[in-house]
Parts: structure tokens; sequence; C-alpha cells
């Protein structure tokens, strides 16, 4: 099965050929080279066995945007670049945000609308890694009614990776349930899925009961995450997002941001992965 994938790469990858200044609509092409195998002749009294080739899938690279953190003390999302205009959300200093544009001294930050929100770039510096997503012509099904996985195509990963991104600017409040007001980190888990008919339990010790168990070292994006942070039980959970870092709504970043699984926090933290 070819797998889609969203991940976070540094700009040294030039294997996938992205660079900095590309465009969020630019697509990298990669084909795998068809082999042919050397046919061995039959013996007389075999039949002749006719072998079906398949057709080499392809792979896109798609460059979804930048990751970049917030530099100061305190700064403010705007509907447009303008000060004067309305403020879509504050954020924090470190807060990782997904920058999809860069205009006239502003960036365009994922919204949790689906909208780009604004932000002055001196508040903000570029990190050395972007979003990518890797997609496949070829689209596996499989029958969600039937008590299987959901299919881990490259349609069904991005979407649920971009439905968490766009939550981006979305505060956290302890108890909290709605965008607007503010979630905390299992009511947003639970809404991400529950946007592709994924029900999942209210809080993270239910949500962890919940879905096939994943070794950390075959972890998918999609994959929920869970963690014992602050208590002995599980209390606090995100969304894998691929290349070591996941997607949540943390209460230390005030609202939904990108970490990663690599800081000594979330690294000792994390106590089981599950896949719905």
């Amino acid at each position: 099965m070819i797998r889609g994938i969203w991940t976070l790469i540094g700009l040294a990858g030039a294997c996938l050929g992205l660079a900095a200044g590309v465009s969020a609509d630019t697509l990298t092409l990669a084909l795998d080279e068809p082999r042919l195998e050397q046919p061995t002749a039959p013996h007389a009294d075999e039949p002749v066995k006719i072998v079906e080739r398949k057709q080499t899938p392809q792979v896109v690279t798609v460059r979804v945007g930048r990751v970049g953190t917030v530099s100061v003390s305190s700064a403010s999302i705007y509907r447009s670049k303008s000060s004067r205009s309305a403020k879509y959300s504050s954020v924090g200093a470190q807060t990782p945000l997904v920058i999809v544009r860069n205009e006239n001294g502003w960036y365009g930050v994922l919204m949790a609308n689906g909208a780009v929100g604004w932000i002055p770039t001196k508040s903000v510096k570029l990190t050395d890694y972007e979003l990518v997503s890797r997609k496949s012509d070829v689209n596996c099904v499989a029958d969600r009614t039937g008590g299987k996985e959901p299919p881990r195509t490259g349609t069904w990963a991005d979407q649920l990776i971009r439905a968490a991104l766009n939550y981006t600017g979305v505060r956290y409040i302890y108890g909290g349930t709605k965008p607007g007001r503010g979630m905390d980190c299992s009511a947003f888990v639970r809404m991400v899925f529950g946007q592709f008919s994924v029900p999942l339990p209210r809080t993270a010790r239910e949500q962890a009961q919940v879905g096939a168990t994943v070794p950390f070292d075959q972890l998918q994006p999609g994959d929920r995450l869970y963690f014992q942070c602050k208590n002995s039980y599980i209390d606090h959970c995100g969304i894998y997002a691929g290349n070591g870092y996941f997607v949540h709504c943390s209460s230390s970043r005030n609202g939904v941001s990108v970490d990663s699984l690599a800081s000594n926090f979330y690294g000792r933290s994390l106590v089981v992965a599950k896949r719905s």
C-alpha cells in the first residue's frame, strides 16, 4: 500500500527538490523506475504463465508552508495585513505557527476557520522546517463500517492533519469544547477526528483506551498520542504529524500549536499511541 503522509522536513533535504523560495503550490514529482523481470523459458510440458505488470505509482510532494515561532513576548494575528483590522488571536513567545504566505512585511498563518490570518514578520522567526504533503495516485479503500481502521491513504491523512492545523490560533481553556471560546487537548483531538466520522470519548484517559496500540517506531501521520505530563495518569493528547512532530492544544502554548517529540518533556511523557 502506498501511504500519503504529511511530514516536517529540514530545508537541507534537497533530495525533495524544495527550497525556501518555492511557492506553496509547487509540486515535486518523483517517479519510481519500472523494473522488468527477465522471463525464464518454460518446460515444453508446462503452460506459459503471463505475468501482469502493475503500473508504477506516482508520488507527488506538495509544499504546504514553513514552520515559524513567535519571537516576541506577545503578538497578534489579524484578519488582514493591518494592525487596525480585526484580531483573530493573541499568541505568546515560542508559539509555533504554520506560515503559508509572505507579503509586504506580513506572514500569512493557517487559522481555525481555514482562512489565513496575518502577523508582522518582525514577530516571527522562521525555523529550518517546512510542512509538506506526499501524495500517491494509488487510492486504497477500506471498509470503515466493518470495524477496520480508516484507510491511511494520502487523502485521509493529509486532510486530517490539515484539519488539525486549521485550528492554529484557537486558545486553550481547560474543559473547553468550542473553538470560538477555547478548547482543551482532548476536545481538540475529538473534534478533529469527529470531522472524519471517527467518534472518540471526551477525556484523554478514555480516548487512550480506544483503537489499536502503535509502537513508537511505527508512528504514522494521523495517529493519536497520549502523555502523562503532570499526573500519574494520562492527562494530555495530540495528533502525530510526521517526522517527530505533533499537533496539540496546549496550556503551555496557550492554544493549538506544533511541538516535537524530540523535546525532553514530551519524549519522556509519551505513554501510548493509538490508531483509530
